[in-house]
Parts: C-alpha cells; structure tokens; sequence
C-alpha cells in the first residue's frame, strides 16, 4: 500500500467544508425560532467577541492557577483577543505570533515553522492549559477555534513541568454563551486564498442553563512558491451545561486536518555554481507537484467546574488527542550554473507518524484569611501519556533527480512512493506532577506568590520488525521526585503601578543521546525576571518593562566528532554543554490611548551565549521592534477603522553557509523592516468589511538564512463578515 493511498480524505474535504459552513449558515434562523421571543431586539444580542466567564471568580492565571491578573503576574505575559485576530485578519497562529512581543517567527519550509522568544525555540503549546505539542499535531493551530491566545515569556515549569526559557503559548477555546449568537465571514486574498468561517453559539434551553456552539472555518490557498497548494478543514463542537448554580460541565470535539501539496523540504540556494549570489526569485520551488505533507489531528475535551462559595473553584481539564503525519518530501541541493540553470538536484524522504495524547489537570484554588489579610491558594496534579509510532518505509534514500534548468522548471517528474514495511518504532512519554501555588499579602502594598512542582517523567521507545515482533528497547530513562520552584514579588508602588521580580528553576528532560547512545541528562539552570507593570485609563492601555536572564547546563548540541545520522536508530549523537544563557530587556505596551484609539508595541533586546556547535538553524536578531495601531475615524467617517503598524529586526548573520568553491562564507542580512496595514469598514450592524495587508511594501527577505528560504512578500486579502 502506498503512502498516498493512506487515509487522507482529500478527495472529499472540500465538498465536506462547503457543505458543513452551509449547514450552520442556516443554522442562525433555525436556533432563533426556538430560542428568542419574537419580540426580542437585535439590539439586544451579544456579540461573540466577548469571553464567557461563568461563575464570579477570576480566570486561573496561566503561570500559577491562581486568580491572579496579569498586572499581579510577575511574568512578562501578552494576550490577543478575538476582536484583534478579527480585525487584523489573523488566520493562523503564524499570524498572531508574528505579533507577539518578543518573538521571531522563522521556517525551516512551508510546513516547520519555527517560534523563538528570548533566544530559545517555543515548544510549550497549551490548548486549554493542557500541553498539547507533538511531532503529528504541532503548530497547525487554526484561530477559528479560540477566543484568546495568551503568551507567557519566560519558563512556566510550575505547570509545564518541563521549563524552558522561551516562552509558553496558551490557546484558550471559544465556549458556548447562554444566548444566541452566530457570524459568518468569507475572505478571499492573494496567491487564490480563499476561506470561509462559521461560528454558531446557540442556547438548548430557554433559559441558557444548557447551550451549544459550533465552529468551522474551510480554507483553501495557494502560495507565493510555484506548485503549493493546500486545503484546510477546521471544525468544533461544543456543549456545555449548568448541572447546579455552582457545576458546570463543557465536552467537545474538535477536527483539523491540513492537506498540503508541492510542499517544500529544505532550502533555495544561495550561490552560484561560480560562487556569486543566485538571486533566484521567491516563487522558486525544489519540490515536485506530487510533494505532500498531510497532519491531520482531532481532540475529545472534557472540563468540570465546581464552585463552593464566592471563592473557592474546582477545576477538571481533560484532553485526548491523535494526530497523523504523512509526507513524501524533496530536498534540493547543489548550485545552478549562472548560464544553464543546471547543477542542482533532488534527493526524498517520506514519513509515516501518529501519535495519541492522553492528559489531565486538576486543581483547587481558593482564599483564606491570616493576619488579617485574604490570600491566595492552589493545590492541583497534571499527568499527561504521549505515544508516537514512527512507521518504517520502504527506502527513498537512492532516489536522485537532476533538475535541467532551476530557472525553467516546472516541477512535473514521475511520482515518487513509499509504503509501510511492518516495522514500526513506538515512543512512550509519561510525565505527572503535583504542584501548590499561593499568594501572600505581605503588607497592602507587597505580594508573595510561591509555589513548586513535584515532577516524574519518563520516557522509552520500543521497536518491532516487519512482521510485529519485539526487538528491543532503546532511550530508556526515568526522572522522579524532581522539584521545581517558583517565586516571585510584586510591589505596588501606587495604584495600577508596580514593581516585580520572579525566579524559578529549569528542568527540561531531552531525548537527545550520546555517541555511547544514552540518553543525556536533562537540561537544568534557571530564569530570572524583574520588571514594572502598569495601567492607565481604567485599566484600557498596559505599559511594562522587564529585564530577564536565563542559563541553561547540560544544554544538547551536536557532536561534531561523529558524522551526522552515525547511531543504530539513524539519529545523531549529541554533547551536553555548560553555559548556554540568553539575557536581555523588553517594553511592551496595549491598549487603548484615547476612545477609538488603539496600539499595540513592544521592543526586546536579547544577547544569547550558545555553543558554536548548537547548530539551532535560525537566525535571531538581537532587537526587534513590533508596533501596530489602529483608529476609528471620527464624525461621518466613524464607520472606519483604519491601522498599520511595522515589525523591524537588527541586522542577522549566517555562519558556516557551505560554499560551492570550498570553504564556508557567513552571510548577512541587514536590518529591514516589514509594513502592514488594515482597515474596517462597519457597514451596518450586522456587516463589516476588512481590508488587510502584509508586507505591504512588498519587502524581499530571508526568512533564514542558516536554513536558507525567503520570506513572505506582499499578501493582500480582504473578508466580509455578518453578525446576528
């Protein structure tokens, strides 16, 4: 059986899109026939930019479970609303983390994208607060799903279990609301993007107790590379009941499966076969017409919410995921002859992946009197069970074109397969912990938060041959009883101003192995953060400023004493080296200046200190500036919102690029900046239009430059969205 003949459903996924978003298009007139008086206002219905909440207390803080605000977090920490990734024409989470403070959005190709925040990749995904990354379902986040998208910078340990300094991303879902709502938007842009949306939120009962919501969003594109095209279907169901006045029950199940072809795996040259420059153009593709990188993934969720009083909240969050990833991938190599175009040429890989993700997080939180002051508690467990199968397939590894011409071709060569062998490799990592959080009022204006994690993590891959015998055990390690603290202060200097300082410690488990192939011990150091908060206007605008240092030992580079892909299991062999540590300071600034005027800024700078051999295949600046605004015009033109803003990074360089006269030459790239721009137009009530548009000076970059592959130009797309 070929890899292509694998369940994909490509076929049919895009009369199933078309044919769900039409289902709940009309599913607006058939919910408010049963569920609103005929009497009852337009006027009166809510809009689903607004979070549900239910219940009075504060929303769990996303470092410490307590319910804490982010002015009281002491950790730089962004949120992006669903009326900015509305706005903005936010469709993917590249879109919003390109408008995160702080973080470097890069790409290995069309399907690896990769996030940095303070010189470290991001590999925290939450949905939910549940962990949620895994090599089938990583980054193929569509925003149809959620209602905010918050970033922690910094190592979030406590609940993460395993710290890393970057950053964690927490995507929180969109929940049924007790009265009925619904919208619709299509958009359509460059490069034939096209996609529609649908987001239905519909009471069961009259008076709400019990209620429903449905999203889905279908998109189909093209890409500024020749030959890539991909299909994506995204949808969500969610019911959601008041089983008392202080119990509430949310289950649901959401789909996404992304169907890429012409996908690209690898880089554009740089050189010349003479060694100048190439300056090939950015559509320039390596990949074939019939290159393809399937994931497709789907999650059951389930949450309790029990409330004992005004203050105290019992919390239940559940997840079980599988994902699958299939692929059959070029890489191109070698340097075109500046007269002929000839001399580069193809080599394949392909890829057979799933995996499922069984987790759960419990929790306590509540306040207690001492000394005459309320404070804060948390007590809560998380354990989470990940297996991934890595199939084995028959061998692409002779397989090897010579593209005639890379300034002349189309792409079109005889397909390439693979098919499954029967062996099979499966990795198993169990991780659970129990951790306590409090906050302490010192005195009215100090606060302690505290709090630790009692961590257990193993891990252990088993393999089995063609005909689904066991044949051995390899990567077998196991962590226990491993503490990790976390504290922080927070100052109020005066009212909406104040001061704080955090500290907690880095564990990071990894599954490199040495040239012995034992696994290396996990990576240990720590974070270290202080800043300022502050809110203006009622709490409409927030201004902070925050320094931070992190320092990681025993951190996994390559060891260059072996060739690559040396091991029995095809990997390569990795050294744990001291001293790795980045520091730095960043401002960051959003909200509201004036009524009808937003922005949203922020500027970090950051000094990492790596191993030359930490080959990380990204290249970072060390300042980087964000800032978008956006304003509602005033008198007759008060319809009109009208925005823009600039993201501008430092001067990058790439070591070590191979060149095809021998040797290595470093490459730079000097500073640029990348213009965007948008504007909303409120038709009426019900109807809006966007405009929005990225790299609107159509600015050519790389994107990489140690993974060499250009940057997005000019992307125009506009949307027309109705609200009941």
């Amino acid at each position: 059986m070929s890899l292509r003949s694998l369940p994909s459903a490509s076929v049919r996924r895009a009369p199933l899109g078309l044919a769900l978003l039409s289902v709940l298009s009309l599913a607006s007139p058939l919910a408010l026939a049963d569920t609103v008086d005929a009497g009852s206002s337009a006027a009166d219905a809510k809009t689903l930019d607004q979070v549900n909440v239910v219940g009075s207390q504060r929303a769990p803080s996303s470092t410490t479970r307590l319910p804490i605000t982010l002015q009281e977090t002491p950790q730089s920490t962004s949120v992006l609303a669903l009326d900015r990734i509305q706005n903005e024409s936010l469709f993917s989470i590249n879109d919003v983390m390109r408008n995160i403070t702080g973080v470097n959005v890069s790409f290995y190709d069309t399907q690896r994208p990769l996030y940095y925040a303070r010189g470290f990749t991001i590999t925290d995904f939450q949905v939910d607060s549940l962990p949620t990354y895994s090599g089938s379902t990583n980054q193929e986040y569509d925003t149809a799903f959620y209602d905010r998208i918050e970033v922690i910078r910094g190592a979030n340990g406590l609940l993460s279990g395993a710290g890393i300094p970057s950053a964690t991303v927490n995507l929180l879902r969109k929940r049924p609301g007790k009265e009925f709502d619904a919208s619709f938007a299509i958009s359509a842009g460059s490069w034939d993007f096209r996609r529609m949306e649908a987001d239905v939120n519909a009471p069961l009962t009259r008076d709400g107790r019990f209620r429903s919501r449905v999203v889905a969003a279908y998109t189909d594109r093209e890409l500024y590379y020749d030959r890539y095209k991909e299909d994506k279907m995204a949808g969500m169901a969610v019911l959601e009941g008041d089983l008392t006045d202080s119990t509430t029950v949310t289950v649901g199940y959401q789909r996404q499966d992304n169907n890429p072809v012409g996908s690209t795996w690898g880089t554009v040259p740089f050189f010349n076969s003479d060694g100048t420059f190439a300056h090939l153009p950015r559509e320039t593709n390596m990949a074939p017409k019939w290159s393809y990188w399937q994931r497709e993934t789907s999650t059951a969720f389930a949450n309790l919410e029990q409330r004992f009083g005004e203050n105290w909240l019992l919390k239940l969050n559940t997840a079980y995921t599988r994902g699958n990833v299939q692929n059959v991938r070029v890489y191109g190599s070698g340097y075109p002859d500046p007269v002929s175009g000839a001399g580069t040429y193809l080599l394949a890989g392909a890829g057979d992946a799933e995996d499922t993700r069984k987790g759960a997080d419990l929790f306590l939180s509540g306040t207690f009197p001492a000394f005459g002051r309320e404070h804060d508690v948390v007590v809560g467990g998380s354990w989470s069970d990940l297996e991934a199968t890595t199939w084995t397939l028959t061998s692409v590894a002779n397989w090897r074109y010579n593209i005639p011409d890379i300034r002349n071709w189309n792409g079109d060569i005889p397909e390439l397969t693979a098919s499954r062998t029967g062996a099979r490799r499966i990795a198993r990592t169990r991780q659970s912990g129990v951790y306590a959080s409090t906050r302490l009022r010192l005195a009215d204006p100090l606060s302690l938060i505290a709090g630790a994690r009692l961590s257990r993590w193993e891990t252990l891959t088993r393999a089995y041959n063609a005909a689904g015998t066991y044949t051995g055990t390899s990567g077998q390690y196991k962590v226990t009883d491993e503490v990790t603290p976390y504290v922080g202060l927070v100052y109020d200097i005066v009212p909406d101003f104040s001061v704080y300082a955090s500290y907690t410690e880095i564990f990071n488990p990894q599954n490199y192995k040495d040239r012995n192939e034992n696994l290396l011990a996990p990576v240990e150091g720590s974070n270290l953060e202080a800043g300022i908060k502050s809110q203006w206007f009622d709490g409409r605008l927030t201004a902070n400023a925050a320094i931070f240092e992190a320092k990681q030992d025993n951190y996994a580079v390559r060891d260059m004493s072996l060739p690559d892909g040396s091991l029995s299991d095809g990997t390569s062999a990795y050294i744990g080296v001291n001293g790795t540590k980045s520091r730095g300071w960043e401002m960051d600034i959003n909200g509201e200046i004036r009524p009808g005027w937003t922005v949203n800024a922020g500027y970090t700078h950051v000094k990492v200190t790596r191993a030359s051999t930490d080959l990380i295949y990204a290249n970072l600046p060390e300042d980087f500036l964000q800032l978008n605004t956006s304003v509602r015009l005033p008198g007759v033109l008060d319809r009109l919102t009208v925005g823009g803003g600039f993201s501008w990074q430092s001067e990058v360089e790439g070591y070590n690029i191979p060149y095809p006269l021998g040797g290595t030459r470093t490459v730079r790239q000097p500073a640029y900046m990348l213009v965007n721009l948008h504007a909303n137009y409120q038709i009426s009530d019900s109807w809006t239009a966007t405009l929005s548009v990225r790299n609107a000076l159509d600015k050519t970059y790389w994107a990489n430059l140690d993974y060499n592959n250009y940057g997005e130009p000019r992307f125009i797309s506009a949307s027309l969205r109705w609200k009941y």
